[in-house]
């Protein structure tokens, strides 16, 4: 081969390597950037679902409190301040509800059992005395205890599992519609 040929060659692989190296690193920009948007969305998707599961944490807690009456029977301190403030938990709970698309399926099923259960309640207290309402209260304790106790474990589960954005959105998909009591 002659020096001019040898040249040739040189600057002909040095080309293609610059422009292969010029693809490659092209590539891998548009993939990092491609993952970053993805994370970026994820971290909103994730935000938003903690923010729907602080909202249940909250109503979860107005439920822990509890007073234990003369009588030895329990009552939720929620039915010790009058009509007005359990209708407002009521409105609270089903509030909680309005964030329904990002909690997992499963807590929204437990948090519609507590929301029927509110609402069977809530058409018994209509217009009664304070001692009535504790009467109700003590009558609906253990009830209510069940489906706290369910609704926090769910709420326990999905915590542990939030940053899992595929597990989320196939229990979306896969479940059907749910049905709210109105009547």
């Amino acid at each position: 081969m002659e020096n001019s040929e040898l040249i040739n060659v040189i600057l002909t692989s040095s080309l293609i390597a610059s422009v292969l190296s010029a693809i490659i690193s092209l590539t891998v920009s548009i993939k990092l950037k491609n993952l970053d948007f993805k994370n970026e969305y994820y971290k909103i998707i994730l935000g938003k679902r903690l923010e729907a599961y602080k909202y249940l944490e909250a109503q979860i807690a107005v439920l822990k409190s509890s007073v234990l009456d003369e009588d030895g029977k329990s009552y939720y301190t929620i039915f010790a301040y009058g009509e007005e403030k359990f209708y407002e938990f009521q409105q609270n709970l089903f509030a909680a509800q309005a964030y329904n698309m990002w909690i997992n399926d499963k807590t929204a099923k437990e948090m519609d059992k507590l929301n029927d259960l509110f609402y069977t309640i809530s058409r018994k207290i209509e217009s009664k005395e304070e001692a009535e309402l504790i009467r109700i209260g003590k009558e609906h304790y253990h009830e209510i205890v069940k489906h706290r106790r369910a609704l926090e474990l769910s709420v326990r589960e999905d915590l542990l599992n939030l940053y899992n954005l595929r597990k989320f959105r196939k229990s979306k998909i896969l479940n059907g519609r749910r049905i709210i009591r109105l009547d």
